[in-house]
């Protein structure tokens, strides 16, 4: 059988190849379905989420394909034979947990909050305990980051509940 050749760590990486031409499929359906203006233009707005779903596509057919042939990818800094590490589920639920609450507080309480909560949040999941500097840091690059969107480039971003302060 095909999946013979496949290895402990080539199965993860086999779903991920999967899933990968199976997200390039639902784009491909998407931007089908994307409705055009009446304008004639030259590059329509279907150009541009077609040639990702092509190359998506491709590429997991690729990987797909190399996987069953047996190959597999090694970690950057691992040797090939070296055991596998464990995924560190704790870190890995603060981080989500943070980009969450991110998506969550965004309209309400304004990007400047979701994102110091978001940067905040992923720097603790990935190990940082000096709490005081790392939540200056997050609220100094969120609040560059709004000012930037807002000021700079004109794009507004949501305020929430510092609408007010201008």
């Amino acid at each position: 059988m095909i999946l013979d050749k496949v290895t402990k760590h080539g199965k993860g990486e086999l779903v991920f190849a999967s899933a990968l031409f199976l997200v390039s499929l639902i784009v491909f359906w998407d931007t089908h379905r994307l409705v055009l203006p009446t304008n004639n233009t030259i590059v329509s707005p279907r150009t541009f989420p077609y040639i990702v779903a092509a190359f998506t596509s491709f590429i997991g057919l690729l990987l797909i394909i190399d996987l069953l042939r047996g190959n597999h990818g090694t970690p950057d800094g691992d040797e090939p034979g070296d055991p596998l590490i464990p995924v560190n589920f704790a870190t890995l639920g603060i981080v989500a947990a943070s980009i969450g609450l991110h998506v969550v507080l965004l309209e309400k309480a304004g990007y400047v909050i979701a994102a110091t909560v978001c940067f905040f949040g992923v720097s603790y999941g990935f190990g940082s305990r000096k709490y005081i500097k790392d939540f200056i840091v997050s609220l100094l690059f969120a609040l560059i980051i709004y000012f930037a969107f807002t000021r700079g480039l004109n794009i507004k971003l949501p305020a929430g509940i510092l609408e007010g302060l201008k």
